[in-house]
């Protein structure tokens, strides 16, 4: 019904506050259909119980059988009655993959990138730039993380470049510029 209106003249010339006075409308019978589905079901459940509930009998004489008998009836009708519990989701968790970047402050990228520094030294191996003439370090990935996780935490796979150079170069380029000034 609702694509049919969709493509009529109607709903084509209607101004927005009439379109959203229609929408509510529709949802508001929906929610009354469904309210009065759910009252049926509730109404058609408690028959069938009462239908299947035992009669009590007058009498002080009920057998031990007949008790067991009446209480496992009335425990299936309870289990047959509870609505099923909700399933909790858990609550997503930041990514820590080598792509990502939380990826950049966990403790094995920074102790890796400090044995970097320590073995090419503070100096930008494509330009050359140091510290000293005000150049900030980074410590480079030769082939991207994005390309090659499994060498995100190769020391060999990394190199110390200032930031422009670093910027330069991006994920796209894989040029090793470790020996190349030497």
């Amino acid at each position: 019904m609702t694509d049919d209106l969709y493509s009529s003249d109607v709903w084509k010339n209607a101004t927005p506050e009439q379109r959203q006075n229609f929408i509510a409308r529709v949802r508001a019978n929906q929610r009354m259909e469904r309210e009065r589905l759910l009252a049926e079901d509730r109404k058609k459940r408690k028959e069938a119980k009462a239908a299947a509930a035992p009669a009590v009998v007058s009498s002080a004489r009920v057998s031990k059988a007949q008790q067991k008998a009446a209480l496992a009836l009335k425990r299936q009708i309870r289990m047959h009655d509870r609505s099923p519990r909700p399933v909790k989701s858990r609550k997503a968790r930041p990514s820590t993959g080598v792509t990502s970047d939380a990826f950049l402050s966990t403790y094995a990228w920074r102790k890796l990138r400090m044995e970097a520094l320590k073995k090419y030294g503070a100096r930008c191996q494509c330009c050359g730039a140091t510290p000293a003439d005000g150049a900030v370090m980074n410590v480079d990935h030769i082939k991207p993380r994005k390309k090659w996780p499994s060498l995100a935490l190769d020391l060999n796979n990394l190199q110390v470049l200032c930031h422009d150079c670093n910027h330069g170069k991006g994920n796209w380029d894989e040029t090793d510029w470790r020996f190349a000034a030497s």
